[in-house]
This record gives structure tokens, C-alpha cells and sequence, in this order.
């Protein structure tokens, strides 16, 4: 289904009443919630994205036309939330095939889990987000389901009316959190501003659930728990002036191998991290086997910190090429590759030293170890 043939209501009518502030309205990060959903939608191409309003009517249709969304408004909005969900289904064109409904106070999803769920976009079916086994928002509904909510009595609300219509679902398990997170209580805001700081880079729930998703191997998963190690050892020794993005870094270190069983896993971990929404994770963490002229610090910390582990243990750079040539260097190709990558690996190992003054093994504790092999 295309893009086109997909809609989304976004519910935002509410009093918000147990919150105590008006949470369609509230700052995060720089820009209020509602404009948060509105991005998860159209971030994921879907063109047609309609806000439904009620208390506190004007300002919230001059922030959804803001964003990029059309106003509609639930005279009924008292009754509850499935009022406005009726609302907001009476006003999808007949054109549209299915519709997400996402609540204005579940901001944080990502516009890369939207662009997943919309591959299972069917007219008779249901797609729900599946975090760690529970299912999220925002839902995908087909249209044909439109008429029997507006039939519908609302008895138990949209979560009933779902539960009757089991055997249309599906499940796509992905790797955001924030299809869980609400803001229902104080405590629910202070952690989804906490998110919202860091939404480019997946939490440690979310990493778990890479992994489970690309099917990585545990071993692999600890070395590269001891390269991120190596690497964050490393930056802190750099000064601040170095630039390194330490969580940036980190995620990197720990995400790089995530494809590791496939061919080509560097390209292949690229790909996989950007399809879950990860871009600027996945632009480092490619970086571990060829890394290119004028890199970023934290891919030029990751290339070396992966040379100097293996497995879980720290080794020479000498040591990790001499193994290396003895294992493909009987290929004129293989060998070249070889040289030329740990040639960069020592010309990073100088860089490092520079900027911090201190030689690798002093900086990662193995002072009677030589980590570049030329001391």
C-alpha cells in the first residue's frame, strides 16, 4: 500500500485532567508534544494526518496547522477518547485505505517504526507495534473498519472494539520504546524529556531488542560490550576540543557488529540501523572495517578500539595484522587490505597519543602491554 493510500488521527482532545497541565501543549525538547506526533507521521511520508481537538480548541488547531496537519474538531470531546477517535475516522477521505491513531501524549515514536508498520498497511487488517512483547501505538487500522466504529457504542472503548477484531492483527516487533511510552502521570513527562533528548540513539531496552531483532550472537555482543569499553576509555583521554560525542560513540561501539553473521556485515548492520530509525548510529558504526579520508572522531576511536579486541580480550595492533595476514595474506588482494587497514589504525594510534599526551597502553592501564606494536 502506498504512502498515499495511508492516513493518521492523531487524538489530542482531551482535558489531560490527571496531568494537570494540558499535555497536547507541552514542551519537549524544543517543541511541544502534539508537534511530536504530527512529525512521527508525516517523518514516515504519510501525507493526510488529522488532529482532533477539543478542550483548548483554538490553540491546538493553530499548532496542528503548524505542523502540518488538519484540525478537526469533537464536539463530543467529554464523552471521551473514543469520541474523538470517531471523529477523527468520519473525517479520512474515502481515499484512504487504512489509518494510524496515535494519542497526542504517546509523542515519542519514531517516523522510522511508522514507515515499518506501514509495509502491513491492509484495508481489512490491523498492525500493531510489538515492544518486548507488548503492543503499542500507534495501530494501524483499515478502513474497512471505519463504519463499524462510527457504528460502534463505545461500550469499553477503542481497546474493546480492537480485542473483537483479534483475527485481523498482525505484530511487528521493533526497536522503540517510545510505542509504550504515555504521559499520564508527572513522572511519565520528566522521562519522555529524557527520551527526547536522546531520541536519535536507541535506549539500552531498545538495543536489546536489536539484537533479538538482527538475531546477533552473544560472543559477538560482548566484544563489541569490551570495544565500546576501549573506545570510551580512549575519548576520555582526549580533550574536550577533540569533539567526540560520547554517546554517539557508544552506541556505535556497541551496535557495529550487529549484523554479524551475514556477508558484507558492515553494510549490511548500515542498513539494518537505518531502517530502525538509527542514521547517525549506523553512519559510524559502518565505519569499523573501511574507514574513510577526514572521519569523525568517534569513527576514527571505534576503527582502532576494534583493532585492539579480540573477542573480549585487548591485543596489539601488530599482533591483530600479523594474525590477520597469516589467516588471508596468501591473497595479493586480501593482504593489501590488510596492510592498508592497519596502516590507518596506526596513523590513529599517533593522532590519539597528540591530542592526549600519553602513549594507548598508559591510557587503557596495560602500561607494560604495547597496544600499537611499534613501542
Amino acid at each position: 500500500m502506498k504512502p498515499s493510500e495511508i492516513s493518521a488521527v492523531i487524538l489530542a482532545a482531551g482535558y489531560s485532567s490527571r496531568m494537570g497541565f494540558f499535555k497536547p501543549l507541552s514542551m519537549l525538547d524544543g517543541r511541544v508534544a502534539l508537534e511530536w506526533a504530527v512529525r512521527s507521521v508525516t517523518g514516515a511520508g504519510i501525507g493526510d494526518v488529522v488532529v482532533v481537538t477539543g478542550f483548548r480548541r483554538e490553540e491546538t488547531e493553530i499548532c496542528a496547522v503548524g505542523a502540518g496537519a488538519r484540525p478537526i474538531f469533537n464536539p463530543r470531546f467529554s464523552e471521551g477518547m473514543f469520541s474523538s477517535v470517531q471523529t477523527g475516522a468520519a473525517s479520512l477521505s474515502s481515499s484512504s485505505r487504512a489509518f494510524f491513531l496515535l494519542p497526542a501524549d504517546i509523542p515519542t515514536v519514531r517516523p522510522a517504526t511508522v514507515r515499518l508498520l506501514a509495509r502491513y498497511a491492509s484495508f481489512r487488517g490491523i498492525a500493531y507495534p510489538l515492544f518486548q512483547g507488548e503492543r503499542g501505538h500507534p495501530p494501524l487500522i483499515g478502513a474497512s473498519f471505519i463504519p463499524h466504529i462510527l457504528n460502534y457504542t463505545g461500550e469499553g472503548g477503542l481497546k474493546r472494539f480492537l480485542e473483537m477484531r483479534e483475527k485481523s492483527a498482525v505484530d511487528l516487533a521493533v526497536a522503540d520504546e517510545g510505542v509504550l511510552m504515555d504521559m499520564d502521570e508527572p513522572e511519565d513527562f520528566e522521562k519522555m524529556c529524557l527520551r527526547a533528548e536522546k531520541i536519535h540513539f536507541p535506549s539500552p531496552a531498545e538495543r536489546q531488542v536489536l539484537f533479538s531483532i538482527a538475531g546477533t550472537p552473544g560472543e559477538v555482543v560482548a566484544h563489541s560490550a569490551k570495544v565500546a569499553s576501549v573506545a570510551l576509555r580512549l575519548a576520555g583521554a582526549l580533550p574536550l576540543k577533540a569533539g567526540v560525542d560520547r554517546g554517539l560513540l557508544e552506541n556505535a561501539c556497541l551496535l557495529h557488529d550487529i549484523c554479524r553473521t551475514l556477508p558484507e556485515h558492515d553494510e549490511a548492520g548500515k542498513i539494518f540501523l537505518e531502517v530502525c530509525g538509527f542514521q547517525a548510529v549506523a553512519a559510524i558504526a559502518s565505519c569499523h572495517m573501511d574507514i574513510p579520508p577526514r572521519s569523525a572522531p568517534e569513527a576514527k576511536l571505534l576503527y582502532l578500539a576494534d583493532k585492539l579486541v579480540r573477542g573480549t580480550a585487548l591485543v596489539p595492533v601488530a599482533e591483530r595484522k600479523r594474525s590477520a595476514m597469516a589467516k588471508y595474506g596468501d591473497n595479493p588482494n586480501a593482504g593489501a587490505n590488510i596492510r592498508k587497514r592497519f596502516a590507518r589504525a596506526r596513523r590513529i594510534v599517533r593522532w590519539i597519543e597528540k591530542k592526549a599526551g600519553k602513549r594507548i597502553g598508559d591510557i587503557l592501564g596495560e602500561e607494560n602491554h604495547s597496544l600499537d606494536g611499534s613501542h
